[in-house]
């Protein structure tokens, strides 16, 4: 029976824009919502054209529902580990080797990364645009980056499997790819094995840091240090690596304030800060350099601080702040 309204409608074919979208942009389960999508346009074809039509055009491409299309690319990732603990940090390098005959792209389309466990269910995403906009690859262009993740303190260890694709952000519409599709236009180009954290890495956030603070969507977090900040972890008596990821204010202070990491009396780091945005700092430490004791307290330290009272923010924020810091990451070798 025919809708009765342009309402009723207008008010379908949101819902159902949007529950596509949804399935395109998240890998849950791929086989399964692969059955569901393939169920939805065959449930069209007992509906109205009009309903029909909008089924079947959003589900093209998505799991072999639709007509099949010639492979935009050959997507490939390099990790620097092949196997790492909760709460580590990783680097993957993304590759595209776009089609020879590959039509220009009109839709800024977005990268999918997703990180599946050994039954392809979904741990965590990663997506995001390249730097690259997809409105600007051409024909046999080589598209290639590094994107540096955080892998979570996820309940889950084992074997993990990358997948990445192509979406568009507004339809959920995905391109092919040429690969080991594994559901959904979504690829599989690699895998690595998650470990449990170990005891040297859990942090202690001892003198000299703020309280946490999280943005509007609780994504993203960080803490304030104030001029001095102190880190507290079990020295593994080993070489070790120290991760920081933080963002200092140069618009605040009419000369870059200077950054020092160390422990005891031996800095371990030391850099002017004369940038805007987040940046990396990523230290290996020496076995000596931990010291003896149990514990081992690491110092990051800056020059200069500020106070939002006094550079025009809220009146009653007189809090000393040094550097924001967005992670903190240590581990032995």
């Amino acid at each position: 029976m025919a809708p009765s309204g342009k309402g009723t409608d207008e008010s379908e074919i949101r819902s159902v824009r949007k529950l596509v979208k949804r399935a395109a942009a998240y890998h849950i389960a791929p086989k399964r919502r692969n059955t569901l999508l393939c169920a939805a346009v065959r449930t069209g074809q007992r509906n109205p054209s009009w309903y029909r039509t909008l089924l079947v055009g959003l589900t093209i491409g998505i799991g072999g529902c639709g007509t099949p299309q010639s492979p935009v690319a050959t997507a490939t990732i390099g990790l620097d580990r092949t196997s790492a603990p909760l709460g580590a940090p990783l680097e993957v390098r993304v590759r595209f080797d776009l089609a020879p005959d590959l039509i220009p792209l009109t839709e800024d389309y977005r990268v999918l990364l997703h990180v599946l466990n050994a039954e392809e269910e979904l741990l965590w995403t990663e997506d995001h645009d390249p730097p690259l906009p997809t409105t600007q690859w051409r024909p046999g262009q080589t598209v290639e980056y590094s994107r540096r993740i955080r892998i979570p303190m996820y309940p889950y260890v084992g074997e993990a499997l990358i997948a990445i694709g192509l979406y568009s952000s507004e339809t959920g519409e995905r391109l092919p790819l040429a690969g080991e599709n594994i559901g959904q236009m979504s690829y599989r180009v690699g895998s690595f094995e998650l470990r449990p954290q170990p005891e040297s890495s859990f942090l202690i956030y001892e003198e000299g840091w703020h309280p946490a603070e999280f943005d509007g969507d609780g994504r993203n977090d960080w803490r304030w240090t104030t001029g001095r900040a102190v880190l507290s972890f079990r020295n593994p008596m080993s070489d070790s690596f120290l991760v920081l990821e933080m963002e200092a204010r140069p618009d605040m202070f009419e000369t870059p304030q200077r950054l020092a990491v160390s422990i005891g009396d031996r800095i371990l780091h030391e850099q002017v800060l004369d940038m805007g945005g987040p940046f990396h700092v990523q230290q290996e430490i020496a076995t000596e350099d931990l010291g003896n004791d149990e514990i081992t307290r690491l110092e990051i330290r800056v020059d200069q601080t500020f106070s939002p009272a006094s550079r025009g923010g809220a009146p009653g924020d007189t809090r000393e702040l040094g550097l924001r810091v967005f992670y903190a990451y240590f581990e032995a070798r």
